[in-house]
């Protein structure tokens, strides 16, 4: 009859331990394969003018993409663009590694702890855009009657998730996660809804593309103002250690400062600003 019994606690010491040593070495995998492999496997999406995809020549640009191949070059690694992904579900692709992290800007939410995040690198407004037309929302947010009025969104994408939160009394028109943000501003200019919130980098673009239909709300202030960062698997200290490293450095040294000279000269964004000497 102790046969069992001390085979059950050979079973507990050795076999326990070992699991939780697996689940060390899992949380360290992404940093050692980095490291090992030489290159950094990004997840994208394109939102201007942080990241931006010639499908002519297959060439990448934008605010994140001159930050990654920065960082990476510093650390002697490559990058590759290994896909798109989908708002919906890019954190559990992240889980099931395929890919190393999310080099666009990625908006820095709870998600039920299913991903983390490096150091931000950019402060962003979500501002409402209307027809031209459109009166109903010259006031300040506290006034307009949000039970009446239909907002364009998109399944998972942070500015929606902001205005789901903020503005529960509003109806809200949710395309789904393979649809895009211009698709949502669309809505918009049809009239299907009254209003979509987006960065305003975004809407230039489409206003570009699409010239005179919307305009910018006249509301008081922003829905909602977002960190930025990349987005990286949970539990993985070393890698994000890593990334953050650099990236203060980029900070402090200025070299930060200049890709949003670059690809923000109209100042739409805040940034991480650099410690003055002797602080």
């Amino acid at each position: 009859m102790k046969l069992p019994v001390i085979f059950t606690l050979l079973f507990s010491m050795f076999c326990f331990p070992a699991f939780a040593q697996d689940e060390v070495d899992t949380a360290k995998s992404v940093y050692q394969k980095v490291l090992q492999s030489g290159v950094i496997r990004c997840g994208y999406f394109i939102e201007p003018p942080f990241t931006l995809h010639d499908e002519n020549t297959g060439a990448f640009s934008g605010l994140s993409v001159d930050l990654i191949e920065t960082i990476a070059k510093e650390l002697g690694l490559k990058v590759e663009w290994a896909e798109q992904v989908s708002f919906a579900t890019f954190p559990q692709d992240l889980k099931n590694r395929r890919f190393d992290m999310v080099c666009s800007s990625v908006f820095t939410l709870p998600r039920a702890g299913q991903m983390d995040y490096t150091t931000p690198y950019a402060y962003v407004p979500v501002n409402g855009y209307v027809k031209t037309d459109n009166t109903k929302f010259d006031m300040s947010f506290e006034s307009v009657d949000w039970k009446s009025v239909k907002v364009a969104g998109l399944d998972g994408e942070g500015a929606t998730v902001a205005a789901q939160k903020l503005l529960p009394e509003a109806h809200m028109d949710i395309l789904p996660q393979n649809a895009s943000i211009s698709e949502m501003l669309l809505q918009v200019s049809t009239g299907k809804s009254d209003i979509g919130f987006v960065l305003p980098t975004v809407f230039e673009a489409f206003e570009k593309a699409n010239p005179g239909i919307l305009r910018k709300a006249t509301l008081d202030k922003p829905l909602y103002t977002y960190a930025v960062s990349f987005g990286i698997a949970p539990e993985q200290p070393a890698f994000k250690a890593l990334i953050d490293n650099v990236m203060r450095q980029l900070t402090v040294s200025g070299e930060l400062e200049n890709m949003f000279k670059k690809h923000d000269p109209k100042g739409d964004f805040k940034r991480p600003l650099a410690p003055m000497a002797g602080e």
